[in-house]
């Protein structure tokens, strides 16, 4: 991509220790799609929120060609997710996405991100709560100043009026970790022990410490897929819970 006319990289603790994986969020300039990966993985696994209203999550065609048996495992298509937004929705808006990373699966861990202008550094929540990324899109007639959520305790990180007119936001909240959360970390966590978990030849990381996991729950009636970033088990982060 030589040209992008919005980009955010966003990950949640200190380049010290503990903190989430890097989240990588784009929109290519003349373009109305919208996308998302790790910053760590964006070769291997993408997030597309296309101008049509098409969404899909899964992994890229390059990587999806050298993991052709992992594709066969999981039912022969590399999309994971594929649901459907509502499009041109006027001052109503529509959240299609969003990365819940949740205090309990900050670690330190690989090598240390660098800290720096490219990476919006987000302060660690308290313990029993998290910091839920929203990617959001509403109609033009939104200004900068009035983004969806401000009353309730939403943050913006940026925002893109897209060429079609659509409006697109990223925006970010601290909240307590929900119930939905705490399940979906148990579901994978205990499929994760499961002997026949499909693995990837160049991804699949079982060395500590404390590799990542990307979890992805759809929630239909809301048009809305969840992407939860956790930890493998391990001891979770001393947080104070004052902050």
């Amino acid at each position: 991509m030589t040209s992008t006319d919005f980009v955010a990289r966003l990950a949640v603790g200190r380049a010290d220790g503990p903190y989430s994986a890097t989240l990588r969020i784009w929109s290519p300039s003349g373009k109305s799609d919208v996308y998302a990966s790790v910053r760590e993985r964006a070769g291997d696994f993408k997030i597309s929120l296309h101008e049509s209203g098409e969404c899909n999550a899964g992994l890229t065609n390059q990587f999806a060609a050298q993991e052709a048996d992992a594709v066969t495992a999981m039912g022969g298509s590399r999309h994971q997710s594929i649901w459907t937004r509502v499009v041109h929705t006027g001052l109503w808006v529509v959240t299609p996405l969003q990365f819940a990373l949740p205090a309990s699966e900050l670690r330190t861990w690989r090598q240390s991100p660098v800290r720096g202008s490219t990476i919006t550094w987000l302060d660690p929540p308290p313990l029993g709560c998290s910091i839920i990324v929203s990617c959001v899109f509403s109609g033009r007639g939104l200004s900068d100043d009035q983004w969806p959520g401000r009353r309730n305790g939403t943050h913006l990180v940026g925002s893109k009026l897209l060429p079609n007119g659509e409006k697109f936001w990223l925006l970010w909240q601290n909240c307590p970790t929900t119930a939905h959360e705490q399940s979906m970390l148990a579901e994978a966590r205990a499929l994760m022990r499961q002997p026949g978990m499909v693995r990837f030849s160049k991804i699949t990381d079982d060395s500590p410490p404390a590799p990542r996991v990307l979890i992805f729950k759809e929630f239909q009636r809301d048009r809305l897929l969840i992407v939860l970033d956790a930890a493998a088990e391990s001891a979770p982060p001393q947080v104070s819970a004052t902050r």
